[in-house]
């Protein structure tokens, strides 16, 4: 019988050694990833202030016809001069839209076709918010009673300081809260991992409680700016340090 050489003894138990070393080292990492750190949760909102400086108006006109051609002409011609009152008043081409074009017939008590509707929407943006009932009673003065006002949304055209401001409140107020509770906690307050953010839009529509006006209606309807509130609600997670 052979047996194996001092020098195959030799290698055969560098070959051990080095796979129990190599063991040892990857049971070390997998422990050390394995490790979490430990955290504490801000919550917080920002809360910020500002003027609307925007006014949408949703308008248009509902005309009715024996026929669909008849419907059809007379809308187009209260459409025509709503647009024209818009311009008058000085809403800008770029901010009269078109929203929406329907027709549909009307029935009797027995289910005859008597007329045809045909309805128009349009939005009209302006910045001078106080005169925005301006281009309603313009409108309603060429439009007559074919003339349909949904709402007035007011608006922040740029709503980026109002923002900043309530976005640096909502991190301050929780960082402080953290910091309370990692003082409460006895212990630090380390670096921050991770940050959500999430925003509440201000909703500043006013539903008309007018929608059918007539050409003698009450001109300059008054319109307020008032103020609005941007909210930023914020998560912040800290390392315990």
């Amino acid at each position: 019988m052979r047996h194996p050489s001092p020098a195959t003894l030799t290698t055969v138990g560098a070959a051990v050694l080095l796979l129990a070393m190599t063991g040892c080292t990857n049971a070390n990492a997998g422990a050390a990833t394995d490790h979490t750190v430990g955290t504490i949760t801000g919550t917080a909102t920002g809360t910020a202030t500002g003027v609307p400086d925007t006014a949408t108006i949703a308008l248009g006109a509902d005309s009715r016809g024996a026929s669909a051609t008849e419907a059809l002409t007379t809308n187009a011609k209260r459409v025509e001069g709503v647009i024209a009152a818009m311009r008058f008043v000085g809403v800008a081409e770029k901010d009269i839209h078109t929203t929406n074009i329907s027709m549909y017939p009307t029935f009797d008590n027995r289910g005859r076709i008597t007329g045809y509707t045909v309805s128009t929407r349009m939005s009209a943006k302006t910045h001078d918010v106080p005169n925005a009932g301006k281009v309603i009673d313009a409108a309603a003065k060429l439009a007559g009673d074919d003339l349909r006002v949904d709402s007035i949304s007011l608006s922040i055209e740029d709503t980026g300081p109002v923002v900043r401001a309530a976005r640096s409140r909502a991190v301050v107020a929780a960082h402080d809260q953290a910091a309370q509770l990692a003082k409460a906690a006895h212990v630090g307050l380390g670096a921050v991992r991770t940050i959500v953010e999430q925003q509440d839009q201000p909703n500043g529509v006013l539903q008309a409680g007018f929608a059918r006006l007539s050409a003698d209606a009450a001109p300059a309807i008054p319109v307020s700016a008032g103020t609005q509130d941007l909210q930023i609600h914020v998560k912040v997670v800290y390392e315990i340090r």
